[in-house]
Parts: structure tokens; sequence; C-alpha cells
């Protein structure tokens, strides 16, 4: 199960409501990235000094596939890594109600920013691997 699958399950509706299909759309050129602001205030600022370290080993790795010959894959997985899961992690954890934050610490024991700090620390991992 993906990471954001779980934070999902997580910070959603739980796991018994059914994971909604995505329309099918036509594949485009290249992904469009997600403007999304990294600076917003409701993202700790232990997330943001993360956030700031993996965009940041992207553009590394992403220099680094420049001078090297590496296969595709990579390069489409440092696009979706920064264009798609990073935004979409970030705004999984902005989406959560004040309410339900204290419920997420009653069944996990750990707190949701605590999660979003490990979640951002599992993406880092697979950036440096």
């Amino acid at each position: 199960m993906s990471m954001l699958r779980r934070l999902g399950r997580l910070f959603g509706n739980g796991p018994d409501v059914p994971a909604q299909t995505p329309p099918i759309a036509a594949p485009t050129a290249s992904p469009r990235p997600i403007a999304f602001d990294y600076n917003d205030d409701r993202i700790p600022s232990g997330a943001k000094a993360k956030i700031a370290k993996i965009l940041d080993s992207i553009q590394s790795v992403e220099q680094a596939m420049a001078r090297e010959s590496v296969p595709s894959f990579s390069r489409a997985d440092t696009d979706q890594m920064r264009d798609i899961h990073l935004p979409k992690l970030v705004q999984s954890y902005i989406d959560i109600p004040a309410e339900h934050r204290s419920e997420i610490f009653r069944k996990t024991g750990k707190s949701a920013s605590f999660m979003l700090g490990e979640s951002l620390d599992q993406m880092q991992e697979r950036i440096d691997g």
C-alpha cells in the first residue's frame, strides 16, 4: 500500500470507504506541475525544512541525471515526486480538520504533524536511494 493511500486512510474517512477511481484522462506530453505554496502557515516549521531539503535533493538528482544516462522511469519518478506526491502529501495534512487531529492521536499515538514528518523522511530516503 502506498504511503499516500495509508495517509489518506488515516486522515480521511477510514478504511471502510472505498477509494474512488479517478477518471481516465488522455496522456499529455508532460505532467502539469501542481502550484503549491509550501510557505503556508498551516504547515509545521519542521516539515517546511524537510520539504525544502526534499526539493533541493530532487533538483540535485535532476542535475545528476542531466549529466549521466539514466532510464526514463527515474526521470518520471522525480517529476512525480516533485509535482504530484509531495504536494498531495502536504495538502492531505492541511486538509485535516482541527477537531479530527486529536482523534488521529488517540488512534495512532502520533500527532498528524509527526506523521507528516515521518512521511517526508520516507520520501527523502527514497530520493537519497
